[in-house]
C-alpha cells in the first residue's frame, strides 16, 4: 500500500454541501432585530449546525490520528515507484489536512462566493495531494523520500493554519448564536401573545355563558308574572259579570216590586260602594299592564342586543380558529419540512442476559446521542478503529425508557397540520428487529398504552373532528392499506383478486400520485378503523430470521384522506396523511435467508438502497431524482421531495453486534434531516 492511497478513502465527514442549515421564514420583528448585526458583521454568516458538527468532526478525527502510522484499508496506489518505497501507511498529519478541508467545503450564498469556494478548494486538495504523495522540500518541488524533517515542518505549517481556520469559525459561531438567542426571543414572545389570546377566548366564553343564563331567568321570571297577570284578569272579568247579573236580577226585582224599593235602597248603595272598588281596582290592573308591557318591549330589545353580540363572538371565535391554523403552520415550518426522530429499543429476553445494558449507545440530550465503537463490539474486524466516538444530532432523541404516549406528543402537532389541509408522512426507517413496526402499529391491540402511532392518530383526528363541529367544521375521512412485497403492490384491504395495481400521476403538472384499482373505504368512527387495521395485518407479509421471530417483508402503506369544510365560513381544506412502516434492511449472511427469504431481503434491501440513492440526490440538489427506480420512492415522491411535511423514525437495534447496522442508520438519518424539500402549501378546494 502506498500513500496516495489515503486520497482514494472516504472520509468520515458529511460530504460537501450536505451539513447545510435549514432555511426558516423569518418574520418582519426578527429582520428588524438582526439589520443591525448584519450590517455590521459584513458578510453572510455560515449555519451554527453546520460549524458546531464540521468542528466536532474535525476534532474527532485530528484526535484520532496521533503521532506513529495508521493502516489504511482502501485500494493501493497504481504508481509503482510509490509502492516500492511505502509499508502501507500513512503519516496522520496528511489525514488532518485531508479532513478539515472537506470539512470546510461548504455551499456559500452566491454563484460568485460557491465557484470562489470552490477554486479555494480544489487548490487546497491539490496542495494536500501533492503532499502526501512525497512532500514539498521547499518552493522548489518535492523533498526527498529521507528529508523527514524538512516533510513533517510542512505538516506543521498546514496544521497550524488549519487551527487558524478553525479559530475563525469559531468566532463565526459565536455570532450565530447571537442571532439565535434574538430568533428564540421572538418564538418566545410569539407564544405568550398565543396564550393570551387563549385566555381571551375562555373569559368570552364564560361570559357569553353567564349572559345566556341571565336571559333565561329573566324569561322566566317575565313568563311568570304574565301568568300571574292574566289569572288576575280573569277573575276581575269574572267578578265584573257576576255583579252584572245581580244588578239586573236587582232592577228587575225592582220593577216588579215597587213596594221593596225603600228596603233595596241600602242594597244598591252596597253595590255601587262594591262597583266603585270594582272599578279602581281595574285601573290599578291597566297600569300594570302597560308596565309589564314596557318591560317586555325593554326585555325584547335586550335580547335582540345580546344575539348581536352572541353573533360577533362567534366570528371571533372563527377568526381566532383561522389564526390557529396560521400559527400552528408557521411553527411547523420553522422546524423544518424533513423532521427526523430517533429511537433506541430496549434489550429483550436473552438479550438482557446476554449484554446486561446498553453501553455503546449514549443519549446526550434531547436531540443528541453519541455512539462508541469499543473492544467489546464483535462487529470491529481485526482491532481497527477502536474506541471511536460518532456524535449524531436530530430533532428528538428518544431512549429505551420513552413510552408510545411520549413519542406520539411530539408527532401530534404534524397530525393537526393534516387536519388544516396539508400533506403529511410518518415513516420508520432501520434495520430488522430495531422496533418499527411496534413504533407504527404497537404491540397488543387491546393495550391502550401500546398503542402506536398509527391507531393513536386515529384517535387524534376523530376527536379533533368531533371538537371543530362547535366551530362549523365537517370532516370526510377516506382510508386505504397497501403494502410493497418484492416491489409489487398489494392491496390489504381488497376483496377481488387478481387485479393489477400500478402508480399513476394525479395530473402532469404537480407531483400527487395514486395507486390504480386500489380499493378506498370511507370511515367515519375509530371502530371502523381499528377493524381495518386488524384485516390489513392479517393479510401482511411476515416470516422469522434468524435475526427476528417475526420479521416484516415487505413496506406498508397506510393512507388517510382528509376533507373538511366549514359551514360559517365556506372554507375548505383538504390533507392527506400517510403513515409507512418500512421493512428492515438486513444482511443476508447474518438472517440465514435461503429460497424465498432471500428474494424477499434482496427486494428489501434494493428498495432501500434506492431511497438511499433519492435522499442522496434531493440532498445533492441534482437535478434529477430516481424516484421511478422502485415502487417506494415512486410512491412516497410527493412526501420526499413535493409538497408535504415529512417525520421520518430512525428506530435502533441495541445489540452490540448490530453495530455496523446501527452506524449506517444514524448516518442515512443524518443524510434525510439535511434535505429541504421546500415549504409545504396547504391544499384548498
Amino acid at each position: 500500500m502506498n500513500p496516495g492511497a489515503s486520497t482514494n478513502r472516504p472520509s468520515r465527514l458529511a460530504p460537501p454541501g450536505s451539513v447545510s442549515k435549514r432555511t426558516r421564514p423569518e418574520s418582519v420583528d426578527l429582520e428588524t432585530g438582526l439589520e443591525a448585526k448584519k450590517l455590521r458583521m459584513g458578510a453572510p454568516e455560515k449555519s451554527s449546525a453546520v460549524l458546531a458538527r464540521s468542528k466536532s468532526k474535525s476534532t474527532m478525527n485530528l484526535a484520532s490520528s496521533r503521532p506513529g502510522r495508521t493502516t489504511l484499508t482502501g485500494p493501493s496506489s497504481s504508481r509503482p515507484g510509490i509502492a516500492g518505497r511505502t509499508t502501507g501507511t500513512v503519516r496522520p498529519g496528511v489525514d488532518r489536512r485531508a479532513t478539515t478541508a472537506s470539512a470546510l467545503n461548504k455551499d456559500r450564498p452566491g454563484l460568485t462566493r460557491e465557484r470562489t469556494t470552490l477554486g479555494t478548494l480544489n487548490r487546497e486538495k491539490s496542495t494536500l495531494n501533492r503532499s502526501t504523495m512525497g512532500g514539498n522540500g521547499g518552493a522548489g518541488g518535492k523533498r526527498p523520500a529521507w528529508d523527514l524533517k524538512g516533510r513533517l515542518e510542512d505538516m506543521e505549517g498546514k496544521f497550524v493554519q488549519t487551527m487558524e481556520r478553525l479559530a475563525e469559525l469559531e468566532k463565526e459561531k459565536e455570532n450565530l448564536q447571537t442571532d439565535n438567542e434574538v430568533k428564540l426571543e421572538v418564538v418566545t414572545q410569539t407564544t405568550k401573545e398565543v396564550g393570551d389570546l387563549r385566555k381571551n377566548l375562555e373569559l368570552s366564553e364564560e361570559e357569553v355563558k353567564r349572559l345566556k343564563k341571565k336571559i333565561t331567568e329573566m324569561e322566566d321570571e317575565h313568563s311568570s308574572e304574565v301568568n300571574r297577570l292574566k289569572r288576575q284578569l280573569e277573575n276581575e272579568e269574572f267578578n265584573k259579570a257576576s255583579l252584572e247579573r245581580k244588578l239586573k236580577a236587582l232592577e228587575d226585582e225592582l220593577t216588579s216590586k215597587q213596594t221593596e224599593i225603600s228596603g233595596l235602597k241600602n242594597s244598591v248603595a252596597e253595590l255601587t260602594s262594591s262597583r266603585s272598588g270594582l272599578e279602581a281596582s281595574l285601573g290599578t290592573t291597566q297600569i300594570e299592564l302597560e308596565g309589564a308591557k314596557n318591560r317586555i318591549t325593554a326585555l325584547t330589545t335586550e335580547t335582540t342586543e345580546q344575539k348581536a353580540e352572541i353573533e360577533r363572538m362567534r366570528e371571533k371565535i372563527n377568526w381566532e380558529e383561522t389564526q390557529r391554523r396560521k400559527l400552528h403552520n408557521m411553527v411547523q415550518e420553522l422546524k423544518g419540512n424533513i423532521r427526523v426522530f430517533c429511537r433506541v429499543r430496549p434489550l429483550l429476553g436473552d438479550e438482557i442476559e446476554k449484554y446486561g445494558s446498553i453501553k455503546h449507545i449514549t443519549i446526550n440530550a434531547e436531540n443528541a446521542l453519541e455512539l462508541v465503537k469499543t473492544t467489546e463490539c464483535e462487529a470491529v474486524a481485526g482491532g481497527l478503529n477502536k474506541n471511536m466516538k460518532y456524535d449524531f444530532e436530530f430533532d428528538r432523541v428518544f431512549g429505551q425508557t420513552a413510552s408510545q404516549a411520549s413519542v406520539f406528543e411530539e408527532i401530534s402537532q404534524l397530525v393537526q397540520s393534516a387536519l388544516d389541509g396539508y400533506n403529511v408522512c410518518v415513516f420508520a426507517y432501520g434495520q430488522t428487529g430495531s422496533g418499527k413496526t411496534f413504533t407504527m402499529e404497537g404491540g397488543d391491540i387491546l393495550d391502550e398504552e401500546m398503542a402506536g402511532m398509527i391507531p393513536r392518530t386515529i384517535r387524534q383526528i376523530f376527536n379533533e373532528t368531533e371538537r371543530l363541529k362547535d366551530r362549523g367544521w365537517d370532516y370526510t375521512l377516506q382510508a386505504s392499506f397497501l403494502e410493497i412485497y418484492n416491489e409489487e403492490i398489494r392491496d390489504l384491504l381488497a376483496t377481488e383478486k387478481n387485479l393489477k395495481y400500478d402508480i399513476k400521476m394525479c395530473d402532469s403538472k404537480g407531483s400527487d400520485v395514486y395507486v390504480t384499482n386500489l380499493k378506498i373505504e370511507p370511515v367515519t368512527t375509530e371502530a371502523e378503523i381499528s377493524s381495518m387495521l386488524k384485516r390489513a395485518r392479517k393479510h401482511r407479509a411476515v416470516a422469522e430470521t434468524q435475526c427476528n421471530e417475526r420479521s416484516s417483508r415487505s413496506h406498508s402503506v397506510f393512507m388517510l384522506r382528509i376533507s373538511g369544510l366549514n359551514k360559517l365560513t365556506t372554507e375548505t381544506c383538504s390533507g392527506t396523511l400517510n403513515l409507512v412502516d418500512l421493512a428492515g434492511s438486513e444482511r443476508i449472511k447474518e438472517s440465514g435467508s435461503e429460497g424465498q427469504r432471500l428474494t424477499e431481503a434482496q427486494a428489501i434491501n434494493k428498495s432501500l438502497s434506492n431511497l438511499g440513492n433519492v435522499i442522496m440526490a434531493l440532498a445533492q440538489k441534482n437535478s434529477h431524482v430516481p424516484y421511478r427506480n422502485s415502487k417506494l420512492t415512486h410512491l412516497l415522491q410527493n412526501s420526499l421531495g413535493g409538497n408535504s411535511k415529512t417525520l421520518m423514525f430512525v428506530n435502533l437495534n441495541p445489540r452490540e453486534d448490530s453495530f455496523n447496522e446501527t452506524l449506517n442508520s444514524l448516518r442515512f438519518a443524518t443524510k434525510v434531516n439535511q434535505c429541504h424539500i421546500g415549504t409545504a402549501v396547504k391544499k384548498i378546494k
